[in-house]
């Protein structure tokens, strides 16, 4: 068992109250146990931050690329045992944990090139003598606060970005999966970071979140979470006598359309790797097929069958396909939902319920489920489950389908698997969506790309990931030059 704790100016808080993490795959194994930060470490983690960020922001690129680049490397060096760690501390198979860790040293290193490269401009004056240019500056302290079902990933792509362009961080991790968050401090720390340019703040969002918004010293927020916690976050900052910069990545309800010229086994298995990997527990899974009349019945006979041959279990086992839920609260959320489904009308023709005997017995396990004949009336076709339950739905045209696709308050990806390139730009460009995917499961970003939603599923001012991301973590100032 590790034993954890929040991470401030370097050094570890620790307090006589402690929290276990269990495995969800088997509640019997401690991962690891903490201490949840106070209110006063909180306040104190921002204190730090603003102390370091003169420093910092002061460093040349330079500088700030080589710290990124060691700890790129020191990823690489520990990608097994940070992926083992993973699957314990929260359920996903070891094969998608490997390719978070994969993901963390690309983007450690997209943004340590990054940097050696960011630019303003330069503008003509209308005076004789006269330039005028911007550049780009750190905003201060920025506040990180992730979930859990990315729980290294998404610490790098907002942690990354904000201190190689000269801020300095407070992370809150979510309680779910502490022990990975705060590997992931350390190996910034090895790498050279300075203590108090990165702060982990290990707790309950109920104790020390509004904080994480309200303290003085915050100039921006990035948060990833459910749609209902970013609004609330978005109340609280609007009531603030100054303005604080929002970065919000909600939820989802995605689709996945398919044409009737659709390739049958091709759109099965992007399908199923949309709908299930990390057991549906991402904000981009597919929760919903469209699929044309005439292919309707072929597609659910197959999906039955594929998902039939799927395998729920260990999540260390490199040839299981789907692993438990995160947590008992997912368990009784995603049970419920299931039976919200039944009680609708929506037809159960696969799983829709709970593996709790034998090699099941101490996790958080839901067999794969499937609903069909399911209408936009139905809650499972319009709200965010957020596990293993798919709601397959028929179409009779373009226009019904993309209506379809948009009729919920959701708007982050849709999927498309077609052939007809007409039909593809038709319904890509009639989607209200941030991200449209291709002959690809929705499940599945690039760090080199922007990522974000529209509607409920983000605030759509500032993108993630990619070159976007220095938009949110740095200011332009203008200046003009006489000569």
């Amino acid at each position: 068992m590790k034993i954890v704790n929040s991470i401030i100016k370097g050094e570890p808080v620790i307090h006589d109250e402690k929290y276990k993490i269990h495995n969800p795959a088997d509640t019997r194994e401690i991962v690891s146990e903490y201490s949840p930060a106070t209110l006063d470490d909180v306040k104190y983690a921002f204190d730090v931050a603003s102390e370091a960020f003169g420093s910092w922001s002061s460093k040349t690129p330079h500088e700030r690329a080589k710290i990124l680049y060691r700890a790129a490397n020191i990823v690489e060096d520990g990608s097994e045992d940070l992926a083992r760690l993973i699957t314990r501390e929260m359920g996903k198979t070891i094969s998608e944990s490997k390719a978070e860790v994969e993901r963390v040293s690309w983007i450690l290193r997209f943004y340590a090139s990054l940097i050696l490269r960011i630019n303003g401009y330069t503008i003509p004056s209308q005076f004789k003598g006269g330039l005028i240019l911007t550049i780009r500056e750190p905003l201060g302290v920025v506040s990180v606060i992730t979930p859990w079902n990315f729980p290294i990933a998404i610490p790098a792509w907002k942690i990354v970005p904000a201190i190689a362009t000269g801020n300095t961080v407070v992370f809150k991790p979510a309680s779910l999966a502490p022990t990975i968050a705060y590997r992931f401090v350390e190996i910034l720390h090895r790498a050279g970071l300075p203590p108090g340019v990165v702060n982990l703040v290990i707790g309950s969002g109920e104790k020390i979140g509004r904080e994480m918004i309200t303290n003085k010293h915050v100039e921006a927020v990035s948060f990833t979470g459910s749609t209902n916690t970013g609004l609330e976050i978005n109340r609280i900052a609007g009531s603030l006598d100054r303005y604080v910069r929002l970065q919000m990545e909600l939820g989802g309800k995605n689709a996945t359309i398919v044409t009737e010229d659709a390739p049958l086994s091709e759109a099965v298995e992007i399908i199923v790797k949309g709908a299930f990997a990390i057991a549906g527990q991402a904000c981009t899974a597919t929760s919903r097929v469209l699929v044309h009349i005439d292919l309707y019945g072929k597609l659910v006979e197959a999906l039955k069958t594929r998902i039939d041959s799927m395998k729920v279990g260990n999540c260390l086992d490199p040839s299981t396909d789907m692993g438990p839920l995160a947590s008992m609260d997912q368990k009784k959320k995603v049970l419920s939902y299931i039976e919200i489904g039944k009680n609708e009308g929506a037809k159960l023709v696969y799983g829709g319920y709970a593996l709790e005997s034998g090699d099941y017995a101490y996790g958080y396990y839901v067999k794969p489920t499937l609903f069909i004949d399911c209408e936009p009336r139905h809650r499972i076709f319009q709200e965010e489950i957020f596990g293993p339950v798919l709601c397959v739905t028929p179409y009779s045209s373009i226009d019904e389908a993309i209506e379809l696709a948009n009729s919920v308050k959701y708007g982050l990806t849709l999927g498309i698997v077609s052939r007809d390139l007409s039909k593809i730009m038709r319904i890509a460009q009639g989607a209200k969506t941030g991200i449209v995917r291709v002959n690809r499961q929705t499940v599945g970003v690039e760090f080199q790309a922007p990522f974000g939603g529209v509607k409920a599923s983000g605030n759509d001012i500032y993108k993630e990931q990619g070159i976007e991301a220095l938009d949110f973590y740095t200011r332009v100032k203008t200046i003009y030059m006489h000569w």
